[in-house]
């Protein structure tokens, strides 16, 4: 079996936390050498000049009404590991890197009916979430990241092409230190496929064996082992909004990306959700918090929306929304089931129908009746679940 890492790099998490389609200029700033200054701007922001790399005055100057975000690095490792609970579905040897996901698709390519189909399935769910991702599929995982990292997406579809790709990669881009780099560039070295012909002990002798035992891992000449990812047992999902939503109807497009977010991780995990808990995170109030139950398991990712949209068109915001937080926590098994003998759609329409009332009118409004032992007829009935 063919071992295939797919990697997925995310040059614009920072902003894609935010929302990177807001129809208002955002940037992201970061501060370096105690200077603040831009690292992200979404299109808008591009468009009236602010650039990354400049400062905040500056930036402010071009677009007087440009919002800034500090860039928060514990959310961007909290969603890529979110991110890699969603990926699960995929395979199950993957792991997690400061700014990327590796996949190791090659074992479970056939599932999904083939290579092309699998990452065409992984690009799809990510547009479907909001991130923007460079992907790379090759026979090692250092060579999948570094290609992705260097802005490169496709394929090296064996050993010899995925060194073709990365001799053009320059040295900026290689782990070396400032001596070696400087000694390698007087040297008239400029790309790693310069370094790859040079003699082993030379190459040792300039930058350091740890280079070597690195090519050797980038190269498949040597293992590369990676700490495997295990998914949470329990799923907590929250999104910060890039601006505050003071309509119930503008919450159901922020929710979406959580909700696919959940959908991917119980699929994953073979898993249906029996409740969701929501929390709406308000300025100045204590949150708003309502739960949707399910009549039965599951993790169908439209059909929460649908049950989130009706519970929605009753529920009245005290302030402004800042941030949707999702959690899942009553979780039961929910493997694949054989075909039914006989038509069950119309049970299962039933079913729906339920789910939508309660999420509409509220559980205690939507009961059943149950029979009880009493000789008065006006006792001899009560309310039920």
């Amino acid at each position: 079996m063919t071992v295939r890492w797919l990697a997925l790099h995310f040059p614009a998490l920072p902003l894609d936390l935010l929302g990177s389609g807001s129809e208002f200029p955002l940037a992201i700033v970061e501060t370096r050498g105690g200077r603040s200054v831009i690292r992200l701007a979404n299109p808008p922001a591009r468009r009236r000049g602010v650039q990354p790399g400049s400062g905040v005055g500056g930036a402010r100057a071009l677009c007087a009404e440009l919002r800034i975000r500090e860039r928060d690095p514990p959310r961007e490792a909290e969603t890529l590991q979110r991110l890699a609970a969603w990926a699960w579905q995929f395979t199950s040897q993957l792991s997690v890197e400061p700014d990327a996901l590796l996949l190791e698709v090659g074992r479970s390519a056939r599932l999904f009916g083939g290579l092309p189909a699998l990452t065409e399935r992984v690009r799809v769910g990510l547009d479907r979430l909001g991130f923007t991702a460079t992907s790379f599929l090759a026979p090692t995982a250092e060579g999948a990241l570094r290609l992705a990292r260097s802005g490169e997406s496709g394929e090296a579809a064996d050993l010899a092409e995925l060194e073709r790709r990365l001799g053009a990669l320059p040295l900026a881009a290689l782990p070396l230190d400032e001596r070696a780099r400087a000694s390698l560039h007087d040297a008239g070295l400029r790309r790693l496929g310069d370094l790859l012909a040079l003699p082993r002990p030379g190459l040792a002798r300039r930058a350091g064996p740890d280079f070597l035992d690195w090519l050797d891992r980038l190269l498949g000449a040597a293992p590369d082992p990676r700490p495997p990812f295990t998914p949470p047992a329990t799923y907590r999902g929250r999104l910060e909004l890039p601006a505050e939503i003071a309509a119930v109807e503008g919450l159901l497009f922020p929710a979406r990306r959580l909700v696919h977010e959940l959908a991917g991780f119980l699929l994953g995990r073979q898993l249906g959700a029996q409740r969701l808990d929501w929390q709406l995170d308000h300025a100045d109030r204590t949150p708003s918090r309502f739960s949707l139950g399910l009549a039965r398991p599951d993790r169908d990712a439209e059909r929460l929306l649908g049950l989130l949209r009706e519970r929605l068109q009753r529920l009245e915001l005290p302030a402004p929304v800042r941030a949707l937080a999702l959690a899942v926590d009553d979780l039961v098994p929910l493997a694949g089931c054989p075909l039914e003998l006989l038509d069950g759609r119309a049970a299962d329409r039933g079913l729906q129908l339920l789910e939508r009332l309660r999420a509409r009118f509220g559980r205690g409004a939507v009961t059943g009746l149950e029979v009880r032992p009493d000789h008065r007829p006006e006792r001899a009935f009560a309310p039920c679940a």
